[in-house]
C-alpha cells in the first residue's frame, strides 16, 4: 500500500522527520508557541482554529479534514486515515496565524489517485482556501513548490519558525519502491497568507 504523508519524531525537541517507513530524517530546534513568533498584533491576523475545509480551485480539489494529527506512540506524527481527507499537524500553526501551518494528504493508494494527487500542477500565485472552525476563510497564495529526496526532506524550511502566516502542503512524488512501500521524493508546495473573509479575526 502507498503511503503518502510524512511524520515527525518528538523528545525535548522536535526531531527527526521520516515516513511511514520510518526513514528518519534531520533534526531541528524546538518551536516557540506561535504566539511567541508573532511579530506584531497587525500580522496575527487569526485567532488559533483547527482547518475544517480545503479548496484548492486550480486543481478542482474541495475536501475535508480528518482529526488533527498528533503523535503515534514510537512519537511519530499521525498520518491521515483516509485517502479523500487531508490531515492538519496539530502541533503547528493553524491556517491563518503567525508561523507554518503544514497539511498533509495522501498522493495515492492501492486504489487509484488520492486527494493529493494533482497537487504537483499548482504554480505560483494559484490560490489555497482553508475555511476554518470559527467560520473564517484564510486564502493563501502558491509561492514556491519543491520536489526533494526524502534522505534530504527541507525541514526546517517546512517546519522551522517564520514571521508570517504561511501554509505547507505536503505528499509524495517520484517512483514508488514496492519493496520498500515508500517513494522516492517528496513535494512540497509554499504558500503564504492573502487575504481574509469572514468573521472573527484579529
Amino acid at each position: 500500500m502507498a503511503f503518502a504523508v510524512a511524520g515527525i519524531v518528538i523528545g525535548a525537541f522536535i526531531a527527526s522527520y521520516f515516513f511511514s517507513v520510518r526513514v528518519v530524517y534531520a533534526p531541528i530546534p524546538e518551536q516557540s508557541p506561535v504566539s511567541e513568533i508573532a511579530t506584531s498584533a497587525a500580522e496575527s491576523l487569526y485567532a488559533r482554529s483547527e482547518p475544517v475545509r480545503l479548496r484548492i480551485p486550480k486543481i478542482n480539489l474541495d475536501t475535508t479534514f480528518v482529526a488533527p494529527l498528533g503523535l503515534n506512540a514510537d512519537k511519530t506524527v499521525s498520518v491521515p486515515d483516509s485517502y479523500e481527507q487531508v490531515g492538519w499537524y496539530t502541533y503547528g500553526a493553524t491556517p491563518g496565524e503567525i508561523g507554518p501551518a503544514v497539511i498533509l494528504g495522501h498522493v495515492d493508494s492501492y486504489k487509484g489517485a488520492a486527494v493529493f494527487y494533482h497537487l504537483g500542477q499548482l504554480e505560483k500565485g494559484d490560490e489555497v482556501e482553508v475555511t476554518r472552525a470559527d467560520g473564517t476563510v484564510a486564502t493563501f497564495v502558491v509561492t514556491d513548490m519543491e520536489r526533494k529526496p526524502q534522505d534530504n526532506f527541507p525541514t526546517e524550511r517546512v517546519y522551522g519558525p517564520i514571521d508570517y502566516a504561511g501554509l505547507r502542503l505536503v505528499t509524495c512524488t517520484g517512483i514508488y519502491d514496492h519493496g520498500i512501500l515508500r517513494y522516492s521524493h517528496n513535494l512540497i508546495v509554499y504558500a503564504e497568507l492573502k487575504k481574509t473573509q469572514g468573521e472573527n479575526t484579529q
